[in-house]
């Protein structure tokens, strides 16, 4: 019971002192790196930001994807561009942004007394907009991603989807 209040209290210490020593800093400078989750389409799991200068960056999502018969991973790496804010407010700035970016999945299905594999690479462009908080170092971003699959189910074939999510990530 002792460790669990302690932990608790380093934890209370460091979420009511992070703002504070957070206010005044903004996420989308050279250097600062965002880590949280990602939820949306095809999957759910990690995200990650890292600001090379104010108006780029590179993100990183790691996710999975089951349902019913199917079980897959995927990756994808994205450069993006942070064009323009488009409104301010005094809590947080409402920004866009847009950039290539690579993706590789894997999943397998097993359905109708079969087992199929399959591997995947493709080509994507996200475009979306992010809530970048001034006085806790948070970002939301809402993306849409279109994608252009090179190498899919059956080899060297190319296939077109839409993918997207929702990135919410804390910045050290």
């Amino acid at each position: 019971m002792r460790r669990v209040l302690v932990l608790f209290s380093i934890l209370a210490v460091f979420f009511l002192t992070a703002p504070a020593a957070y206010a005044g800093s903004n996420i989308q400078s050279a250097g600062k790196f965002g880590l949280g989750l990602h939820v949306g389409y095809p999957g759910n799991g990690l995200s990650a930001n890292y600001f090379l200068t104010q108006k780029t960056s590179l993100q990183a999502d790691l996710s999975l994807w089951f349902g019913g018969d199917w079980l897959g991973i995927g990756g994808r790496l994205d450069f993006l561009w942070w064009p323009t804010t488009l409104a301010s407010w005094e809590f947080a700035d409402l920004a866009w942004f847009w950039g290539p970016g690579i993706n590789v999945f894997s999943y397998s299905w097993r359905g109708h007394g079969s087992h199929d594999a399959y591997v995947g690479v493709g080509v994507e462009l996200p475009i979306g907009i992010g809530f970048q908080f001034k006085k806790v170092p948070i970002d939301l971003n809402l993306e849409a991603v279109p994608v252009l699959v090179v190498v899919g189910e059956h080899g060297t074939g190319v296939g077109f989807g839409i993918a997207g999510g929702l990135n919410a990530r804390w910045y050290f």
